[in-house]
């Protein structure tokens, strides 16, 4: 069975952990957290223009040096589903989902994933959390209309 590249990079992220004793390799490799930051400086800017080519390089090098930052999970996975490659963006949706589950945006983009990969079910919880996330209704009142409207178009 062939992986995917997603899946490979899961797997070195949980080896790397367990092998590095939770340390990031940007913390071992002691890259100075200015250059870090530099870095997801440039990848931002070309997710703004909608670069999305020119942000997924820098984003995966980011998801490698440091797992645990939602922002780059999250960035890399709006790249990969920008791009087409819907299943990869869900694995990194997922990841950025249990970093922050207070993310409404990223359970919606989650369950965009899920709904074009035809997992009704969990694109369906994937949507009800984000508008549940919403709650009360206030600067996340676009992705509490955009859960509900995917939700009505799921259940049609």
């Amino acid at each position: 069975m062939a992986v995917s590249q997603a899946e490979a990079e899961q797997a070195v992220s949980a080896i790397m952990k367990q092998m590095m004793g939770g340390a990031t390799l940007a913390e071992l490799a002691a890259i100075p957290p200015a250059e870090i930051e530099a870095l997801y400086t440039e990848a931002y800017e070309h997710v703004q223009r909608e670069e999305f080519d020119a942000a997924i390089d820098p984003l995966l090098a980011l998801v490698i040096s440091n797992p645990y930052d939602f922002r780059f999970q999250f960035g890399y996975a709006l790249c990969l589903h920008q791009l087409g490659r819907t299943e990869d963006a869900a694995k990194h949706y997922g990841l950025a989902y249990v970093l922050d589950p207070s993310d409404a945006g990223c359970a919606f983009r989650l369950g965009e994933c899920l709904a074009a990969m035809g997992d009704r079910e969990a694109a369906t919880e994937a949507f009800e959390s984000a508008i549940a996330l919403c709650n009360p209704p206030g600067p996340n009142h676009e992705i509490r209309v955009a859960s509900s409207a995917a939700l009505v178009k799921l259940n049609s």
